[in-house]
């Protein structure tokens, strides 16, 4: 695949969104963004219980995190059911490992802390959604770069706004090629807020020598290694 390359000092990559103007997406806002387990999860179950009155809906795609001191016991599962009054979920699948929850906070017990189960909406119906070929995934890069042609120097200033965006099958394997990149980009303001990435293959998010980003609100889910760098 071609790479594109800003200058001699930042390289965009290939199979990406590379932007050196303005990029706005605005998907449609959901009432909640993450719940608690209200009732324990075994192995093998494909229903469970979470915070009554939520706007979940078919076919919406839940993170359960873990609970216990591994950080791998993960589950992705997607919505076959939801009851608004009692909480019931039904997944589309069984849960591959158990999670803990219960119907009240445990903040009281343990110095403010509630170590119910964590339960994530993944889904926005904005979507940035790569092709995954060998754990290549795509790239939002937003940077500031000068462009020269016929002689003339024009500087462009890139500016990325996204909100309640969904982004899924992006970042790049085995590099710092993250699903979004800031890099270089400080003249101008960017926003990334209730959005959700998840199940990327490398780095979630990437801010290098930058300024002037709010990043609020976001859900960032199963990402190798890590979830967010400055």
């Amino acid at each position: 695949m071609e790479t594109i390359v800003y200058d001699n000092a930042i390289e965009a990559g290939n199979k990406l969104i590379a932007n050196v103007n303005v990029l706005r997406m605005y998907g449609k806002p959901r009432g909640w963004k993450m719940t608690r387990l209200h009732a324990p999860v075994l192995k093998g179950a494909s229903e469970f219980y979470v915070e009554p009155g939520l706007d979940i809906v078919v076919g919406d795609r839940l993170g359960l995190l873990p609970t216990s001191y591994s950080p791998y016991p993960v589950d992705d599962v997607f919505v076959a059911s939801y009851d608004i009054t009692s909480g019931k979920v039904v997944a589309t699948t069984a849960m591959n490992y158990y999670h803990w929850g219960q119907a009240t906070s445990t903040a009281p017990d343990y110095n403010g802390a509630d170590i119910r189960g964590e339960v994530l909406l993944l889904t926005r119906n904005v979507k940035i959604d790569a092709e995954d070929v060998e754990s290549w995934g795509g790239q939002v890069v937003t940077s500031d770069t000068v462009e020269v042609y016929d002689g003339v120097m024009t500087m462009r200033s890139g500016t990325t706004v996204l909100d309640n965006v969904e982004i899924f099958n992006c970042s790049q394997i085995d590099t710092e090629k993250s699903a979004i990149r800031f890099e270089s980009a400080a003249s101008n303001w960017s926003a990334i807020t209730n959005s959700a990435l998840h199940n990327g293959y490398a780095w979630g998010v990437n801010i290098a020598t930058s300024a002037n980003i709010l990043f609020k609100n976001n859900v960032i889910f199963q990402f190798r290694p890590m979830g967010f760098v400055t």
